[in-house]
């Protein structure tokens, strides 16, 4: 008799947040928590009025055009979130089980997730949290 494993993604989404709070708000190339917490409340602001991909095209435009502090963000934001083929990330989780291997970027992923309804109500869900989870890390200065 086989046991199934339940996996609670809220753990990863809680790990998620961790890790990029740890990564902008501690070392030397430190982001102060108001500048996260700013970045992140319009992040999510986009994710819950127009979507997934609409989220993630507002990462990569601030990753390339926002001020030195939304560009910090929004690079450790997508690395840590969505990140590339092979690298460790949070959509690319064996546990998600989301069909992105062959999505190159994070617009790739958008549009991939963008195929399948369920993985992409998921998705937004687990981002939702994770950014939610990042905000209260930022705010609260940890």
């Amino acid at each position: 008799m086989s046991v199934a494993t339940i996996e609670n993604l809220d753990f990863y989404c809680v790990d998620y947040a961790q890790r990029v709070a740890g990564h902008l708000m501690q070392g030397d190339n430190r982001v102060p928590g108001e500048d996260v917490a700013q970045l992140v409340t319009r992040l999510l602001s986009i994710l819950h009025e127009n979507g997934v991909y609409a989220s993630l095209l507002y990462v990569v435009w601030k990753r390339y055009n926002g001020t030195k502090r939304e560009r910090r963000v929004a690079t450790i934001v997508e690395d840590l979130l969505v990140g590339k083929p092979g690298e460790d990330s949070l959509l690319r989780l064996d546990a998600l089980s989301f069909s992105l291997k062959d999505s190159a970027d994070a617009l790739a992923v958008g549009k991939t997730l963008s195929k399948n309804l369920e993985e992409l109500f998921l998705a937004k869900d687990i981002l939702n949290r994770t950014l939610t989870y990042l905000r209260y890390h930022a705010k609260s200065g940890m």
